[in-house]
C-alpha cells in the first residue's frame, strides 16, 4: 500500500489498514479510505482506532469490509459542505462536524484517485462560518443560562441545560483557536494536544462543581466569557 509509505503509524493502524484496505480496494470504486482515533494523536486506546471506507457509489457495496465503517462519497461531501458553511453540529445531529474531526485529524490509507486529498485541502481551510455563528450561539447560551439555572433547583435539569451548553462552549473554543471538535470524549487531551490553554477545562469543572449551588451561573458565565474572549 503506496499510500502508507513513508509513514510512521500505530501498529494497530497498521494493522487494520491491512486487514481492510486491499479487501476494499477489491472491491472497486473505493473513493478513498482513512484512519481516525486519539492514537493517532499520541494519547487513547487500540480499541479507538477506526478505519473509514468512503465509496465512489451510489450505496455502499454490500460485501464491504465488516471490520470499518462506509460512507458513499456523496454523504461525505454533504457534510464536509453543511461544515464549511457553520452548521452541522447541533447536538441533536452533530454527524457532519464529528465526520469532518475526525477527518482532519486521521491519515488517508487509500487515495488512489486523490479524492481525499481534495477533501483535505476543504478541510484544511478553517470555516471562518462555524467560528463566527458557534461564537453567536455562545453568546446566547451566556444571556440565557443563568436564568435557566435560576428557574430550577433540580441538579439533574441543571444537568441537561448544562450539558448542551458546554458543548456548544466547545464547538466555539475550537473553532475560535481553528480546530474542529471532535465531541465530549477526549476534549481536554485533544485540547492539550492543539496547544490550546487548560484554563477552559479547569473552568468547566469548576461549574460541576456548583452545579446544586447559587455559583452555578456565575461560574458558567466566567467559562463563557473564557471562550468568547478568544472569538
Amino acid at each position: 500500500m503506496t499510500t502508507l509509505m513513508g509513514m510512521s503509524l500505530p501498529n494497530p493502524v497498521l494493522d487494520l489498514a491491512a486487514e481492510v484496505v486491499p479487501e476494499a480496494e477489491d472491491r472497486g470504486r473505493l473513493a478513498f479510505a482513512y484512519a481516525h482515533g486519539p492514537l493517532l494523536a499520541g494519547f487513547g486506546d487500540d480499541a479507538e482506532v477506526e478505519l473509514v471506507c468512503v465509496w465512489d457509489h451510489e450505496t455502499v457495496p454490500e460485501d464491504a469490509p465488516t471490520a470499518a465503517s462506509h460512507i458513499t462519497i456523496a454523504e461525505f461531501d454533504r457534510r464536509v459542505h453543511v461544515v464549511t458553511t457553520g452548521q452541522g453540529w447541533d447536538p441533536a445531529d452533530a454527524e457532519p462536524l464529528t465526520t469532518v474531526a475526525q477527518f482532519a485529524y486521521g491519515v488517508l490509507l487509500s487515495d488512489d484517485e486523490g479524492a481525499g486529498t481534495r477533501v483535505r485541502g476543504v478541510v484544511s481551510d478553517f470555516p471562518q462560518a462555524l467560528c463566527e455563528i458557534s461564537a453567536k450561539t455562545l453568546m446566547q447560551d451566556r444571556d440565557s443560562v443563568p436564568d435557566r439555572f435560576t428557574a430550577t433547583d433540580d441538579p439533574w435539569q441543571r444537568a441537561v441545560i448544562l450539558i448542551q451548553a458546554l458543548y456548544n462552549g466547545y464547538v466555539a473554543w475550537y473553532a475560535a483557536n481553528g480546530h474542529y471538535y471532535a465531541g465530549a470524549q477526549r476534549r481536554t487531551e485533544y485540547a492539550d494536544h492543539f496547544g490550546l490553554e487548560q484554563e477552559v477545562p479547569r473552568l468547566e469543572r469548576v461549574i460541576w462543581d456548583n452545579l446544586a449551588g447559587q455559583d452555578a451561573s456565575a461560574a458558567y458565565v466566567a467559562f463563557a466569557e473564557r471562550i468568547l474572549s478568544d472569538c
